[in-house]
């Protein structure tokens, strides 16, 4: 039995998900001026980018079995890693390049970069916990109710929701918020790249970044890390690494006309 009080913990971190591109919003409207095309445009991108392009190339080079295994993964871990973060970097910074390209000529200052990384980060973590705590709050009615349905599953479903501290859906809303501020940094840095002639290396400087940023995670998937500590560490790390070069390339940029 799943108990009441971990279903009401589910159902607050997805509501707290959902509010949280509003919440930034909030904070940075203050210093920023916010654009609701730009915003738009994030979560497009990463939808058609993310979850569409990049998986269409994860079917084809990594092929993953029936049964979710794949190949890669188990004979060369480090290698799976490496391209895992830059398929990742390379197809969201790109898709950055491409929609500041296409609204270049009306969003010429830096509240269009803003934006952007609150749409796209801000769907990211509607998809990733919102859809999940959904997922996870179904499953529970289903092991409150004894559905049959879950006797077709492969594992354990009620170990696993059980087993699920409480602290891990705080991490959860946490985690995403750094990844929130990590995708508005990018953003800032592809920006400039779009709209400083001769700083296209921004570009490239966003996707190295980017693949830092998730190398940490990638390994912990891996198998290769299994310090969930070590993990966030390197991810706060390298999002306040970004923070700040985004932060000193847009105090070096004169204003853009």
């Amino acid at each position: 039995m799943i108990a009441n009080s971990q279903i009401l913990m589910m159902a607050i971190t997805g509501i707290i998900s959902l509010l949280l591109p509003f919440i930034f919003i909030v904070i940075l409207k203050r210093k920023y001026k916010i654009y609701w095309l730009p915003m738009l445009v994030g979560a497009a991108i990463f939808l058609v980018f993310a979850l569409i392009l990049e998986q269409i190339l994860h079917m084809i080079v990594l092929k993953p079995s029936v049964d979710g295994q794949i190949e890669l993964l188990n004979q060369s871990p480090w290698l799976y890693v490496l391209y895992g973060v830059l398929a990742a970097g390379i197809f969201e910074e790109t898709g950055r390049l491409l929609a500041f390209y296409s609204m270049k000529r009306k969003y010429k200052d830096v509240g269009t970069a803003v934006s952007y990384g609150i749409g796209h980060g801000g769907f990211e973590a509607i998809v990733v916990v919102g859809l999940g705590m959904v997922n996870a709050i179904i499953l529970s009615f289903m092991i409150n109710s004894s559905s049959p349905v879950l006797n077709d599953l492969p594992i354990d479903m009620d170990q696993l929701v059980s087993d699920q501290a409480w602290y891990m859906y705080l991490l959860a809303i946490f985690e995403r918020i750094i990844a929130m501020t990590l995708h508005i940094a990018l953003s800032v840095l592809v920006f400039y790249a779009v709209m400083k002639k001769g700083k296209i290396y921004y570009y490239f400087l966003a996707i190295i970044l980017h693949a830092l940023a998730n190398t940490s995670a990638a390994m912990m998937q891996a198998g290769l890390l299994d310090n969930i500590s070590l993990m966030y560490a390197s991810l706060i790390i390298m999002t306040l690494v970004t923070v700040f070069l985004s932060r000193m390339v847009s105090l070096n940029q004169e204003n853009i006309i």
